[in-house]
């Protein structure tokens, strides 16, 4: 015998809400735990994320931990789309992926005081760790609540956090 529970719809909505965040953490704990794990230094400019948002696990880490990490995953998601013939759609991600990758880069240099070669250094682990981790899941990404499809909406919510703070306050 199956039991069939009914919920409220407001039980619902939070159910569900609490599975896009559970998924989308994960996403991102698998894709750069290695940058998101690394202390920020004082300097660094932090990322502040709102309330129940898909990037609500990044809250309080270093931007450009979170733009290396974006820049693997759209650097996998590049790699694959070429694979299967998607050259607009490769082409697209690549630039995505060189973005992240400049703004990291940048934050790290206005932050700490590095060269363009240390802060690249620095990126360089996340960003390879990312790239491996989301060939898997952009490949597998298949309908809305895909792994690949929660990583890729929380990357575009970071670098649209990012434009509009560094617009505003100058940094």
């Amino acid at each position: 015998m199956i039991a069939v529970f009914r919920l409220a719809p407001n039980s619902r909505e939070i159910v569900m809400k609490m599975l896009v965040h559970t998924v989308a953490a994960l996403a991102l704990a698998t894709a750069a735990s290695t940058a998101l794990t690394a202390p920020a230094a004082a300097g660094d400019l932090l990322y502040q994320a709102a309330p129940d948002s898909l990037t609500e696990s990044l809250d309080g880490k270093p931007y450009w931990a979170a733009q290396a990490q974006c820049a693997g995953l759209f650097g996998a998601a590049a790699q694959y789309l070429g694979e299967q013939g998607d050259t607009a759609g490769a082409e697209e991600a690549r630039t995505l992926a060189l973005s992240f990758a400049d703004d990291a880069i940048a934050r790290l240099r206005r932050d700490r005081g590095l060269t363009k070669a240390e802060a690249l250094q620095v990126i360089s682990p996340a960003v390879l760790k990312a790239r491996a981790d989301g060939a898997a899941a952009v490949a597998s990404s298949e309908g809305e609540l895909s792994t690949w499809n929660f990583a890729r909406s929380t990357c575009l919510d970071v670098a649209e956090a990012y434009r509009t703070q560094t617009s505003w306050n100058g940094q």
